[in-house]
């Protein structure tokens, strides 16, 4: 049967692009739909990540049929704040066909290329401001609110046409009848709070707008030298905050000040993919909202999406700090009952051991992959 690749480029075509993967995974009872409308918004001509990226859709299909599809993003900004030459790769769903894997893989690379792109690097849809990475460990367990899960087979798909690892993306399981904090953590926390020197609180949501800018500071400067940071502009971090606010719980945001600065930041969320998992059209109407809104209320896990440490400040062990707050918070919680922090750099030794100092199991591993811009 011939394979076609077709370039998406209206409203009507984009609606067919979000709805890919739910023909891909209809059968996979265990596959977590994302929201419909958070994949259009992300890939709407009028993101404000357009600002500063130049991004590309496309589509397979057999017979008239989809089977597959992918897009590929040049951010301008990011190449010029690494000093590298990417383009991005990702929203990739297939089903389990190398020969249309390779047409997509092939047509993403080109476009990157002929953008002045030198490597491809994917997954990512788009940056690691978004969804990122292959999940190649870890299969046994669902996927908690915006991580990134797929078929085994995947990983042989973007092997065998020439992709090759670039980075490995940690996930670490904290239960809350495992994790403890040492004696030795214990005294180190009590000691830093009662210094008076450093401390923690929860986000006011009274002073919602300015705490966010807070929170991004922070978390732009400790992560801006990590591979992979894609800085992002206020207009950017208003439209996440916008989305992320019907979600946040303030306690689970927290915020380290030293003589009332923030240096330290982190960001947990509650499991949205629990209530998300019973929305299997993906679509909020009709009873999608009641399943999530009623649903959010009862999550026994959370994320621990963010955390970062202004630069001038990562020699006060303040990441530690944070970590060894939100392991006493968990053990305490009357509804959490287990977190997952990621994710966390393979190569981020300090956080790596901080978090398994805590009880953290090391459960599932995300990769991300380089090839040349141009095939073969």
């Amino acid at each position: 049967m011939a394979l076609e690749i077709r370039p998406v480029r209206t409203g009507r075509q984009r609606r067919a692009f979000v709805d890919v993967p739910f023909r891909v995974h209809k059968d996979n009872p265990d596959w977590i739909p994302p929201l419909r409308m958070s994949v259009l918004d992300r890939i709407s001509p009028k993101h404000p990540a357009n600002e500063h990226q130049e991004n590309a859709l496309w589509m397979a299909f057999r017979e008239g049929k989809p089977v597959g599809r992918i897009g590929a993003c040049v951010d301008r900004m990011f190449n010029e704040f690494q000093d590298l030459s990417w383009a991005w790769v990702g929203f990739f769903d297939a089903f389990d066909d190398q020969e249309a894997a390779n047409a997509l893989f092939d047509v993403a690379c080109q476009w990157g290329a002929g953008r002045g792109a030198e490597e491809c690097v994917g997954p990512g849809s788009f940056t690691t401001n978004d969804e990122v990475g292959l999940l190649v460990e870890g299969f046994d367990t669902p996927p908690m609110i915006l991580t990134t899960e797929n078929p085994r087979y995947y990983e042989r798909l973007w092997l065998e046409a020439g992709w090759e690892p670039a980075m490995d993306l940690w996930g670490w399981r904290l239960e809350q009848s495992a994790i403890t904090l040492t004696d030795r953590q214990r005294r180190a926390l009590a000691r830093l709070q009662a210094t008076g020197d450093l401390q923690i609180r929860a986000m006011r949501m009274d002073d919602f707008d300015a705490e966010v800018e807070r929170f991004f500071e922070v978390y732009q400067s400790g992560w801006a030298r990590n591979w992979g940071f894609a800085p992002m502009t206020k207009a950017e971090v208003k439209h996440l905050a916008k989305q992320l606010k019907q979600i946040i719980d303030p306690e689970l945001v927290l915020i380290v000040e030293k003589a009332g600065e923030p240096i330290g930041v982190s960001l947990t969320l509650p499991d949205a993919n629990e209530p998300m998992a019973k929305v299997r059209s993906g679509r909020l109407f009709p009873t999608g909202w009641w399943h999530l809104l009623r649903g959010l209320k009862h999550t026994s896990g959370v994320r621990v999406f963010a955390l970062g440490v202004r630069q001038d400040a990562q020699s006060r062990a303040v990441g530690p700090l944070l970590y060894n707050k939100m392991v006493d918070d968990l053990q305490n919680s009357p509804k959490a009952r287990r977190a997952e922090a990621s994710w966390i750099l393979a190569t981020n030794h300090a956080m790596n051991s901080a978090i398994e100092s805590a009880g953290g199991e090391r459960y599932k591993t995300w990769r991300m992959y380089r090839r040349k811009a141009l095939p073969g």
